[in-house]
């Protein structure tokens, strides 16, 4: 299959998973990434400038929290040297890099004139409209951090640890245009240990996704019968109180 694939630059998590899939594709010998789109980091699920994001991080999740990814993002920026950028350039996969949306009128029909079988959705930041949903042979398909339809929305991982739950998961699922509300492919659970972070959570869920993505491709080319995704439970981002709450569940960021 011809695949797309869309993602972020996150400076934090994406640029070692976004290696391991792009290598586990390499290696099916059945699929081809004929181009990935990057796109500007957004945690908060929109377009925001960099002083805007560091002053709501500060003030939702705290001192430690800001000052921990602070250090983190300046040693794997600038010692490190990881981005998602650099993992797909050094992997000879075609890059395009996109700052503005995919669903403008020049940029679906370059999309058209690549022709892929599927497009997939790792931690994308952008809503998908319908004119890009029908360009795939097997239309557009994203991997969600948690059990569906449970946890639709923003930062799923955050969620199941403060509401003490004992697993979640990956699910895979068809793009529509509602909210993670798309016909469910695949699925596969995660126990949630004690001791978890959200950070080791976080990568785990990212591992399992690369490979829950791998072992569907065959069921997405079938068009096999997928399984409804009503209902369940939607989050949106957090607020202060919900990280305080968090914090007294006895729950840890890192």
């Amino acid at each position: 299959m011809k695949i797309i694939l869309f993602t972020q630059n996150d400076p934090f998590y994406l640029a070692e998973s976004t290696k391991d899939f792009i290598q586990k594709v390499k290696e099916s010998d059945e699929h081809e990434i004929i181009k990935a789109i990057v796109t500007p980091p957004s945690p908060f699920g929109k377009k925001e400038k960099s002083y805007e994001k560091a002053i709501k991080t500060l003030k939702i999740f705290g001192i430690r929290f800001f000052i921990f990814y602070s250090f983190k993002f300046i040693i794997r920026r600038f010692f490190l040297n990881k981005s998602v950028i650099k993992e797909i350039k050094k992997s000879g996969t075609p890059l395009w890099i996109l700052d503005a949306s995919i669903n403008n009128k020049k940029n679906v029909q370059i999309l058209k004139n690549l022709n892929p079988d599927v497009i997939i959705i790792i931690a994308g930041n952008q809503i998908i409209k319908k004119q890009v949903l029908d360009i795939p042979k097997y239309g557009v398909i994203n991997a969600h951090s948690s059990l569906l339809p449970n946890y639709k929305g923003l930062m799923p991982t955050f969620w199941v640890l403060k509401n003490r739950d004992l697993e979640t998961g990956v699910t895979l699922y068809k793009l529509t245009e509602g909210i993670d509300d798309g016909p469910i492919i695949s699925q596969r659970k995660i126990k949630i240990d004690k001791n978890t972070s959200q950070s080791e959570l976080i990568i785990k869920c990212k591992e399992v996704a690369n490979d829950l993505i791998l072992d569907s491709l065959d069921m997405i080319k079938n068009e096999d019968e997928f399984t409804s995704n009503e209902g369940g439970s939607y989050y949106m981002f957090p607020t202060r109180m919900d990280v305080k709450e968090f914090y007294r569940n006895g729950n840890k960021f890192f």
